[in-house]
C-alpha cells in the first residue's frame, strides 16, 4: 500500500493533481487507514493510463467520458477516439502550416519579410481579401 506521498514520488504526479482526480473519479477512490489515503499497486496503472490519456490530447472530461463508456460499453470508447483523431489531425495540419510558413520566413531571400509575395499572399488569404480571380 502506497501514501498519497509515496504514490505521488512513483508516479511523478504532484498530490494535489491525485486528490483532484479523486474528486473527478478519475481516480479510483483509496482506502483510508488512519486518516491517510492508502493506495494499491492497481493506482499505479490507473495514474499511467490517466497521464497516457492526456498525452494523447484528451481532456479530464473527455477521460472521464472514456472512462464511463469503457465501462458500460466497451466498444462505444471507440466513438471518442474518432472523434479526437479527427481534432488531432486538424491540429496537425494547422500546425504543419504554421512551420511551413516560419521556415519560409527563415529562409526568405527578402530582407523584409512583408515584401515576400508568398508572404503577402497570405496575408491576403487570412484576410479574406477576394483576388483578381474572384476566389479568397
Amino acid at each position: 500500500m502506497f501514501t498519497i506521498g509515496q504514490l505521488s514520488v512513483a508516479t511523478g504526479v504532484p498530490t494535489s493533481t491525485i486528490r483532484f482526480w479523486e474528486r473527478r473519479d478519475l481516480l479510483r477512490p483509496a482506502a483510508r487507514s488512519g486518516g491517510q489515503r492508502r493506495y494499491t499497486e492497481d493506482a499505479l496503472s490507473q495514474v499511467g493510463m490517466l497521464r497516457l490519456c492526456q498525452d494523447a490530447g484528451f481532456t479530464l472530461a473527455e477521460i472521464q467520458d472514456l472512462v464511463t463508456k469503457q465501462q458500460t460499453d466497451q466498444f462505444r470508447w471507440r466513438e471518442l477516439v474518432d472523434a479526437k483523431m479527427v481534432t488531432i489531425t486538424e491540429s496537425l495540419r494547422k500546425l504543419n502550416k504554421a512551420r511551413d510558413l516560419l521556415t519560409h520566413a527563415l529562409e526568405c531571400e527578402h530582407e523584409d519579410i512583408t515584401q515576400c509575395p508568398l508572404f503577402q499572399a497570405a496575408v491576403q488569404h487570412r484576410s479574406g481579401a477576394v483576388t483578381a480571380s474572384g476566389r479568397s
